[in-house]
C-alpha cells in the first residue's frame, strides 16, 4: 500500500542518515463503519464498538516498534553486522560516535572536533537561532544551581480510547480537547512571569510534555500543570503523572531525559498502578494529598532553619531515619528518631521547639510512609537552602 511504501522509505532514509539512532514506526488499520451512525466498525472481520480500532491499532503499532528496521535487516544485512570498508580518511563523529569519511571540522580551529555534516548543520542552526531569538542554553536555565527535566503524560489514555467513546465524533472531540490543553493551556502557564525566564517547553503535544529548566521552577511547574489539567478535564475521570530528574547544569541532557522517563514510569506504578502521581528526588507522591503535604513541610523546614535558627543537621538525620524505616530490618528508627528529636528540643532555639515537638509526637508516629514523606521534604528543603 502507499502507507507501507512511505513507511519503508522513511525508515530507510533514517537508517542511512542516523544508523539506528533514530527510527520511525508507522501502522494503519483498514476498517469500515457498519452504519451511518458511525458507532460500530468492522476490522479484520471483527465487528465491535469504535474502541476496537484503538485496540487493533495499538497491537499493530507495538509490533512495528518492536521490529524496527525489519526490512533493512533483511535487504541490507551487511550494513548491520559486517565490517564496513568506508574508505578514505575515516573520522569518528564526536557527537554521534558514527565512523564516516564525510566528517567535517566543527569550526576552523585546528583543535576543533570532527562531526557529521548533519550534526554541524544542527549546531550552526542552534547558533543562528540563539543569536536571533536570544535563546538560553540549558546551563543558563540552571541559573547557577541545578537543572530539572520533567516528563509528564496522561494516565490510562489507551484504556479510555478503547472503552470510552461511542462514536468517531466523540473520539475526535476528545482528542481536540486534549490537544488544546497541551498546545495552549500549558504554554500559557509557561508564559507566566514566575516561569518565563526559568524553563523551556521542549515538547508539548498529544498527551505528553517534556520540559527543561531550573529545578525548583520545574517542580512548581509540574504542580501547576496538574492543577490546570484536573480543572480543564473536570468530570472526565482523567489524571496526569510525571517524573523529574534533577541534575547538574552540564549533565548530558539525553541521559537526564532518560532518567526523567524512569521517574515517570515509577509515578505510573504509584498506589498499585492507580497513577496520578509525581516522582522526584527519588520518591513518588500522589498528587491528591501527599504532594501538597510534602511541599508545606518543606517550606516549614526552610522557615525554621532560616528564621528560627533550627540546625540544618535535622534534615540529614530525618533522611537517615527514613532510610532505616524503608529498609525494614528493625524498628530501631522509632527510638533513634524519638531520642534525637527529644535531645534537639532541649537545645534548639525557643521559636523552633514547637515545630520539633510536633514532628516527634505527631508526624513521626504515623508509620513508615510519614518517614518517607518527611525525608522527601527534608531533601527538597536542603536543595532549596543550598541554592539560596
Amino acid at each position: 500500500s502507499a502507507i507501507e511504501s512511505y513507511a519503508d522509505r522513511e525508515e530507510r532514509d533514517l537508517w542511512h542518515d542516523h544508523y539506528g539512532q533514530l527510527g520511525i514506526a508507522i501502522a494503519y488499520v483498514p476498517f469500515r463503519f457498519t452504519s451511518s451512525e458511525e458507532t460500530r466498525v468492522i476490522v479484520n472481520g471483527k465487528e465491535d464498538k469504535i474502541g476496537l480500532l484503538w485496540t487493533e491499532m495499538t497491537a499493530l503499532f507495538t509490533a512495528k516498534k518492536n521490529h524496527r528496521f525489519h526490512h533493512i535487516l533483511t535487504d541490507e544485512y551487511a550494513s548491520f553486522f559486517e565490517v564496513q570498508n568506508v574508505g578514505g580518511d575515516v573520522q569518528v563523529c564526536a557527537i554521534t560516535g558514527i565512523e564516516s569519511n564525510k566528517c567535517v571540522k566543527l569550526d576552523k580551529d585546528a583543535d576543533s572536533i570532527w562531526v557529521l555534516p548533519s550534526v554541524k548543520e544542527q549546531v550552526e542552526l542552534g547558533i543562528k537561532l540563539r543569536a536571533e531569538e536570544n535563546f538560553k542554553t540549558f546551563e543558563e536555565y540552571a541559573d547557577g544551581t541545578y537543572l530539572g527535566i520533567l516528563r509528564m503524560d496522561v494516565d490510562k489514555l489507551g484504556v479510555r480510547f478503547c472503552n470510552g467513546f461511542d462514536s468517531l465524533q466523540s473520539y475526535t472531540r476528545f482528542s481536540e480537547h486534549l490537544k488544546e490543553f497541551f498546545d495552549s493551556i500549558v504554554s500559557g502557564i509557561q508564559r507566566k512571569p514566575y516561569y518565563k525566564n526559568h524553563l523551556n517547553i521542549i515538547y508539548a503535544g498529544g498527551d505528553d510534555l517534556f520540559v527543561v529548566g531550573r529545578w525548583d521552577k520545574v517542580i512548581d511547574f509540574a504542580a501547576d500543570v496538574h492543577t490546570a489539567f484536573m480543572k480543564y478535564t473536570a468530570g472526565e475521570n482523567l489524571s496526569i503523572s510525571g517524573g523529574i530528574a534533577i541534575v547538574g547544569a552540564k549533565f548530558p541532557i539525553a541521559k537526564a531525559a532518560e532518567m526523567a522517563g524512569d521517574a515517570e514510569d515509577q509515578a505510573k506504578e504509584y498506589n498499585n498502578g492507580a497513577k496520578n502521581a509525581i516522582c522526584f528526588l527519588g520518591e513518588t507522591v500522589g498528587w491528591d494529598n501527599e504532594f501538597d503535604e510534602v511541599r508545606t513541610l518543606k517550606e516549614e523546614f526552610c522557615h525554621q532553619i532560616k528564621d528560627n535558627n533550627l540546625s540544618q543537621g535535622i534534615l540529614h538525620q530525618l533522611m537517615k531515619y527514613a532510610a532505616m524505616a524503608t529498609g525494614g530490618k528493625s524498628f530501631s528508627y522509632l527510638w533513634h528518631s524519638a531520642y534525637y528529636l527529644t535531645r534537639l528540643t532541649d537545645r534548639c532555639p525557643p521559636d523552633a521547639k514547637t515545630f520539633v515537638t510536633e514532628l516527634r509526637n505527631q508526624r513521626l508516629t504515623k508509620g513508615v510512609r510519614q518517614y518517607q514523606l518527611t525525608a522527601l521534604a527534608a531533601r527538597w528543603a536542603e536543595l532549596e537552602l543550598r541554592n539560596n
